[in-house]
């Protein structure tokens, strides 16, 4: 097996353009914070911590834990899995530090998009699967029920958190593959709490940035939302473009943009050793496999969204100040005119066309007048 050629850096190549000021301003800023939700953060140094001691830019005070509140109220996971047979296969507690760190990382093992942007953390899982359960394990229902909670909280701390990145979610229904999946402890659909949420957010000018997903060829909810941001993802060898996931997706117009989900150093935690030990992809002794997911895709895009939104913050409160869900539609339609247009590869030898990130473009690219109506509510959901 050849070796993985890691990628330890997602600063795009913009050294005399927008991207390095943006950075700056946006690490600077008080007006534009993220919210990110997931199944909580840990003191991995690529975040910026210091020992124990986190950085002044994560928000810890201001974040919630909406998963297991009872054993501590802030976003912090204890790294550890469930009890039950399942749990060390369908539980992934380090999960949220891999996505963060995709935000943040500013180590010379992987640096982030946006390093020493404010985040506020909401820990709503242990990990980007849903399960049913009880004790410690946290019902389908319930998470699906915690994302929408942890987008009201955020949305409710005030117009500082600007852009919301989520990496996970649930399929919807599986047809005859459901019952195989709720014997094996998952469960399907979304909450009418986050549906709900999910407007609220999108009618306040909240950029919610979700993962489409790669378990299943359909994007997944939350991102099959039509007022969220769905991200899809692909691989670059050169000027050649891989998707992933490898299949595609059947409603390849429910995804709005597509960035980087495979090969990323990203940040994480060394299995089953006490106490945690900190680590990255390409440690020998990390999860065996190469790292991969839209769960890595989203927070870049989350990150060039607060970007974006900070650069062009006075205008876009110019601009929308009455219909802020404007914002949303606004910054959709300066990331899919600023993407790259390209044709990625399946795995079944044909290929498809994405719209391929393309931060420095998107910060060129000004706010415009948005016409037309909101895009359609989010449904009932199927809890």
């Amino acid at each position: 097996m050849a070796p993985i050629d890691y990628i330890h850096d997602l600063a795009p190549e913009d050294p005399q353009g927008a991207y390095p000021e943006a950075v700056a301003a946006l690490r600077r800023s008080t007006r534009v914070m993220i919210g990110h939700v997931d199944a909580g953060i840990a003191p991995h140094p690529s975040l910026g911590f210091a020992g124990e001691i986190a950085p002044s830019n994560i928000l810890i005070d201001e974040g919630a834990n909406l998963y297991d509140p009872e054993n501590d109220p802030s976003p912090l996971t204890s790294l550890r899995t469930g009890s039950d047979p399942l749990a060390g296969y369908l539980e992934f507690p380090d999960h949220g530090v891999k996505t963060l760190s995709v935000i943040l990382g500013h180590e010379p093992a992987f640096r982030g998009v946006a390093p020493g942007a404010k985040v506020v953390p909401y820990r709503v899982s242990n990990g980007p699967l849903f399960r049913n359960g009880d004790g410690p394990m946290m019902r389908s229902r319930e998470a699906t029920e915690a994302i929408g909670l942890a987008i009201d909280q955020a949305v409710r701390l005030g117009p500082a958190i600007r852009v919301i990145t989520i990496s996970m979610g649930n399929p919807g229904w599986l047809g005859p593959f459901d019952l195989a999946v709720r014997l094996a402890g998952g469960g399907v659909g979304m909450s009418r709490v986050t549906g709900r949420a999910v407007d609220r957010a999108y009618e306040a000018g909240v950029i919610l940035c979700c993962a489409a997903g790669q378990v299943i060829d359909r994007v997944i909810y939350p991102a099959r939302y039509p007022r969220t941001i769905a991200v899809g993802g692909f691989d670059r060898r050169g000027g050649l473009y891989d998707h992933y996931p490898p299949a595609g997706y059947a409603e390849p117009s429910r995804v709005d943009i597509w960035a980087r989900a495979e090969r990323l150093n990203r940040a994480g935690y060394l299995p089953e050793t006490d106490p945690p030990v900190p680590a990255y992809a390409d440690d020998p002794r990390a999860d065996a496999g190469e790292p991969s997911g839209t769960s890595y895709a989203t927070p870049q895009v989350a990150a060039a969204a607060a970007l974006w939104v900070e650069r062009f913050h006075d205008q876009l409160e110019d601009m929308f100040s009455e219909e802020r869900w404007k914002i949303v539609e606004a910054f959709r339609a300066a990331l899919r005119g600023s993407a790259r247009n390209v044709r990625a590869r399946l795995h079944t030898d044909t290929d498809v066309p994405i719209r391929a990130l393309d931060i420095p473009r998107l910060l060129d690219t000004r706010p415009q007048p948005v016409s037309g109506e909101p895009a359609a509510r989010s449904g009932a959901g199927f809890f």
